[in-house]
């Protein structure tokens, strides 16, 4: 054979290397339910806060870079009522309205949803809890403010974005009643905690850089269960807690009528023929 001619096996190989692409995946997705999933980029950011220009907790130090290698879905709202008995077949909520966030969750509970999302054929697969530095990424959505919308000192610009103790009547709203963030997610301040996969640690030494859920080396309760995260305030708190940065720790099985949850959902790209 000439060796300028190449095996009709190998130049076939070749072809079908270079004529296949990644599809992109869609900036939305909405499954069988109604739940509308966005798009988050991958990207770096600064997570944490940083004390040369904002008050601080300890547990929210030391601020660090964190890369988000692969684009991934975050649910545009908090999982209402209204999805919560579609899949589970009742409803823990105090204040009872279907467009609600649902509430009264614990991390348990949040896990038992996403088991049960991702057996029905019919919604794609793929559910879970995001980390807590998919959480902080996506709220952020490329700032490094107190509150994606600035640092929260005009009581009008935080009563307008948050639902918090002093905004909320004493209750938790409608998801998508505020105003949503620049990449598309309502409600990522205020109205319900969102319990991510993280279980707690009392600072962020150690925390992996990756954007993967940190399980390691928990914070335990007395009886050895490992305590968990929840993220973004509540309509109940006051707006502090409601920060990009700030984090609460609690135990996996607690149920409170301030706790709720958003899910992730990974990304699966498609190979078609350029």
């Amino acid at each position: 054979m000439p060796p300028s001619v190449l095996p009709l096996g190998t130049l076939l190989v070749g072809l079908l290397l270079t004529g296949a692409s990644r599809a992109a995946p869609p900036a939305t997705d909405t499954n069988a339910l109604g739940m509308t999933f966005r798009l988050i980029p991958a990207g770096s950011f600064q997570m944490g806060c940083d004390t040369t220009r904002q008050r601080c907790d300890k547990g929210e130090q030391p601020v660090h870079r964190v890369t988000i290698a692969q684009p991934f879905y975050l649910a545009e709202t908090e999982v209402t009522q209204r999805q919560w008995q579609a899949v589970m077949g009742e409803n823990p909520s105090h204040f009872k309205d279907p467009d609600n966030p649902v509430e009264q969750i614990s991390w348990e509970d949040a896990q038992a949803f996403v088991r049960a999302l991702n057996q029905r054929p019919d919604l794609g697969g793929g559910y879970r809890l995001p980390s807590e530095a998919e959480w902080e990424y996506a709220t952020r959505a490329g700032t490094q403010t107190d509150y994606w919308f600035g640092d929260g000192e005009d009581e009008r610009a935080l009563n307008r974005h948050v639902w918090h103790l002093f905004s909320s009547h004493e209750q938790p709203h409608p998801v998508a009643s505020k105003p949503a963030n620049p990449w598309g997610l309502y409600e990522v301040h205020g109205n319900v905690w969102e319990w991510v996969a993280d279980c707690a640690h009392p600072d962020y030494v150690g925390a992996p850089s990756d954007g993967s859920a940190w399980t390691q080396d928990c914070q335990r309760m007395r009886d050895g269960t490992p305590m968990r995260i929840a993220r973004g305030g509540a309509w109940y708190l006051y707006p502090n807690g409601a920060r990009s940065a700030f984090r609460f720790r609690y135990g996996p099985d607690i149920r409170h009528y301030g706790f709720g949850l958003r899910l992730a959902r990974s990304v699966e790209t498609e190979t078609v023929e350029r």
